[in-house]
Formats: structure tokens, sequence, C-alpha cells
């Protein structure tokens, strides 16, 4: 019995120390697996062909907006007036052809970016300027590094504006631009844009977010019932006050001599007015920048009244600037009636203009040359691109005009270039080449002309354009009615200085010209509407 219970318990004991020594190697594998893990994190080299691949983590992303594998904190004051062509905030399809439409997919890579084209759009950006465009959304706005960068943006403006929606946002955005940006052309797009929200959607209880001063000045007169002096002065060409001599010498006193004639007449520093009758003004149409936005997308052009075509109106500002014209004129002869003569011997001076050794025709600066070289760098890159409107929304009318730009375009653009530089006569070549198909041809041409006492050529080329078959069919009422001014402008100086006129065309450079508009107009005809969108 004895030796039954020892033998119980040897076994036992037996049992008890194999368990005992089992755990221990199995907590000495589980003790090496683990720091055969953490070497392997340690160690880069190790070899982990064996062992599986696990799933990257996410990419955590501080922003609201994720492109191009890049995220961006964009303003939330702008994010939703932004239009997007995929992803979560998609609103607006591919076709629609909305170019400042963001696509998350694109590209975008940080780095210097250049000047964008005229006309961009998001998809056509470089990754460096989709970089630059976001980034910059991010922020206030209150720098603009580049101007297509505001346009891209007015674009998403315009589209919500000619829907009734983000009003008031949209006003705010495009108030802050106009304040960043000095560009006669942002101007006045940006003032359609303003003219639409108070005259179509009739919210001129919005008027308090607006600085007129930065708005196209007939805007600034249909909305507001006083005028600055400065805004006077500007309107002299636009009433025809032609005798700006003292306007343009003496500057500083001509406007103080207008703002003392105000404060006598109005009792303060403006012109105050009130328009005859507004309704029965002549209207003109304004376009939105956003080239998407045609006709032959159903959007109707903004047709605003004419403020300068009330004949009161502008008589009653031309009376102002002639009544300072006088006090100026009058203070002049008395101050020179009293002071010493001068010495004629000493006169000033004047500047000698540059001139071009080789032709003998003046030069712009170096400035100016410069720019006119950037801008047909430019203009040749946008049409090597191809980045001309691709869009199908484009009515047979806007394909006509594209057609035109399209093939005028790199000669007008190579023609300022030569004037500038003083080249003239090749200059005139290639205003020549253009003239059956762009208006701005004829108008440099006249311009020339006129500065070489070409007078009756002047005539000519005005009345060539008005003819043209081709800028006929373009159909612009506006460029018609004012080349019809220009040409009986043009009569009028070549009547006074039929004496002195140096023309030179001759019959056989119309012939030419006539062949090379009918060569223009042939081949408008034989092409069809779609191939004139693939120029």
């Amino acid at each position: 019995m004895i030796l039954c219970l020892a033998s119980i318990h040897i076994t036992l004991g037996i049992l008890a120390v194999c368990g005992i020594v089992w755990l221990i190697v199995r907590l000495l594998k589980k003790h090496n697996k683990i720091n055969s893990s953490n070497a392997g994190n340690v160690d880069q080299s190790v070899d982990s062909t064996d062992t599986p691949k696990t799933t990257a983590k996410p990419i955590v992303h501080e922003g609201n907006l994720v492109a191009g594998n890049k995220s961006y904190n964009i303003n939330p004051k702008i994010l939703p007036l932004l239009y997007f062509t995929d992803g979560q905030l998609k609103n607006i399809d591919s076709e629609v052809g909305e170019p400042s439409a963001i696509s998350i997919n694109f590209p975008v890579a940080e780095g210097q970016f250049q000047k964008l084209s005229y006309y961009p759009s998001y998809s056509g950006l470089t990754s460096e300027q989709r970089n630059g465009f976001l980034t910059w959304l991010t922020t206030d706005l209150s720098n603009v590094p580049d101007i297509g960068f505001a346009f891209l943006l007015l674009y998403c403006l315009e589209r919500h504006i000619l829907h009734d929606e983000y009003l008031e946002e949209s006003l705010k955005i495009i108030s802050k631009l106009q304040g960043q940006i000095s560009n006669g052309s942002f101007d006045y797009y940006s003032s359609t844009s303003i003219g639409y929200i108070f005259f179509i959607h009739k919210r001129l209880d919005l008027l308090k977010y607006v600085d007129l001063n930065k708005c196209d000045i007939k805007l600034q007169i249909l909305l507001s019932h006083k005028l600055s002096a400065d805004q006077l002065i500007s309107l002299a060409t636009e009433v025809d006050f032609r005798n700006r001599y003292y306007i343009k010498e003496y500057p500083e006193l001509f406007k103080k001599a207008l703002i003392e004639s105000l404060k006598r007449e109005f009792g303060s520093e403006y012109f105050e007015y009130e328009l005859s009758n507004i309704q029965k003004l002549k209207k003109e149409p304004h376009m939105f920048s956003n080239y998407s936005l045609r006709k032959g997308n159903n959007r109707p052009d903004l047709l605003m009244q004419d403020p300068l075509s009330d004949r009161k109106l502008c008589h009653d500002i031309y009376a102002e600037l002639q009544k300072a014209h006088d006090q100026v004129k009058g203070f002049l002869e008395i101050k020179r009636a009293v002071e010493p003569k001068k010495d004629k011997s000493k006169k000033k001076i004047a500047k000698p203009k540059r001139i071009n050794s080789k032709t003998g025709y003046p030069m712009s600066t170096d400035k100016q040359i410069k720019n006119a070289t950037e801008q047909l760098k430019l203009t040749r890159k946008f049409l090597k691109n191809n980045q001309t409107n691709p869009y199908k929304s484009r009515n047979s009318q806007e394909k006509i005009e594209d057609w035109c730009w399209n093939n005028s375009a790199e000669k007008m653009d190579n023609a300022d270039l030569e004037y500038k530089k003083g080249e003239w006569d090749k200059a005139e070549k290639l205003w020549l080449a253009c003239v059956a198909i762009n208006y701005r041809a004829a108008n440099r041409l006249r311009i020339m002309y006129q500065k070489e006492h070409r007078f009756n050529d002047a005539v000519q080329i005005i009345d060539f354009a008005i003819d043209s078959p081709v800028l006929r069919k373009v159909n612009n009422d506006s460029y018609v009615t004012d080349f019809k001014k220009k040409l009986e402008t043009a009569e009028q100086k070549s009547m006074k200085h039929e004496n002195e006129d140096q023309s030179k065309l001759s019959e056989e450079d119309f012939e030419k010209l006539n062949s090379n508009s009918d060569y223009w107009f042939k081949k408008l005809n034989n092409i069809t509407y779609s191939s004139i969108t693939k120029k």
C-alpha cells in the first residue's frame, strides 16, 4: 500500500516537472519571437521576403480638400462656391465645360509656376499652377499672385450669379478682388457681374458691399447720383471734350478749379445729377468672362443702359469741364501778365523721343517692348497647345469669332511688337494681312497712318474693314457703330489736312486686300462649325 502511494507521488511529481518545463519552453519561444519582431523593425536590412505585406494605413489629411494626393484647407467661405467634376464634392458634370471646375484626380506639384495664359481653365493648368491656385484659395484672398487665379474664381462666381445663387457671398469676394487688382479687363467683367446682381436679380440691397470707385465708370454713373472731379475728368473723351490741353499740362490746377466750381454750384466737391429717363437710354450688351456661359448655353447678355447716351448728362458734364478750362486759362493769363518775362534762350529742352536709327520711326520704352515680346510668346504658346475654346456649347456666331481670332492673333501681337520696336513697315504688312478678319488691325493701321499724315489711307482702311464680308458675318453691332464713328472722324481729318496728305496705298495694294478678303471668306464658308472649334 505504501509502495503504491509512493509510486503515485513520484508519477505526479514527474508530470508536474514536465508541465513546468513545457511552460518554460513556451515562454522562451514567445520571448524570442517578440525580440525577432522588434529587431526586424529596427534593422531595415533584414530580409522580409517571406513576411506577408501589410496594407498601408490610410493617409490622414488635416484639410477639407484632397486633390492630387495633396491636402488643402480651403477657405470655408470659398469652398461652397467652387465647382468639382468628381469626388465627394462633385456638383457639376465635366461635359458642361466649366473652366473653373476642379478635378481632384488632376496632379498637383509644389514649385514656381509660369504666368497663366488668357482664358485659363483648371484642366489646362500645369501641376504647379494648380497647386498655386488651390493654395491661394486657402487664404483670405488679400494677395493675388496671378490675375489668372482671380479670373478662375470669377468664373465660379459668374455661374452662381447667373443662376441666382450665393449672390451676397459672390459680391463680397468680387469686391475684395477689385480692391486688389488694377486691370481694365477685370474691372469690366467684374462690373458685369455686379450689374447682373443689381439689374437682373434686383438686389440693390447688396450695394453696401461694393466700392463703386472700383467698378466700370458707366456702372458707377447708373448706381450713383454724384461724380467726383476725378471721375468727371476721366469722362472728358466720352463727352467729346476735346480741348484737353490744361488737363494734360496742368492736371492739379485743372482739378482744383473743377472742385471749386462744383462747390459753388452744388455745395460739395461732387457733381450731382439725375438721369432723365433711364428706361429709354440706349442699352449695351455686357458679357461674362466665363466663356462656357455663352448664348448657346442659354445665357442672355446683360443689356445694361448706357448712361452716356443721355444727352443732357453729357452736356452738363461737358459744361463743368469747360468752366474749369476757362478758369485755368484765365488764371494762367493773369499769372503770365504779372510775372517777369523769362529769357527765351533758356527754354526747357524737351526730352528727345527714342528713334529707331535704321527706320527713323519712333520706338517704345524697353519695358513696353519686353511686355509685347512676352505677350507674343504667350499667344504662340496658347495656339500651340490648342488652348482655344473647346466647348461645344458655343453657338455658330461665337465659333466664327473664335476662328477669326485663331487665324490672326499671332500676326496681331507680332505687329504690335514690331510697331513698338520702330519697325512700322513690318507692322503695317502684318496688320494688312489681318485687316479682313480682325477689326483691331484696321484700327491700329488707322492710328499709325494718321501719325504718318496718311489721312486718306486711314479713311480707306476703315472703310475696307466695315465692308469686309468676314467681319460682316461676325455681325458685331458695337464694332460697326464704333467704326462708322471712326470713319466719320477720319474723313474730317482727311479733308482738313488734304494739302499735307502723304497717303501711299495704291490700287494694287487694295487688289491684294480684296483678294485676301475673298480667300478668308471662301475658307470660312468651306469650314464646318465643328472644324472651326478644332482650329
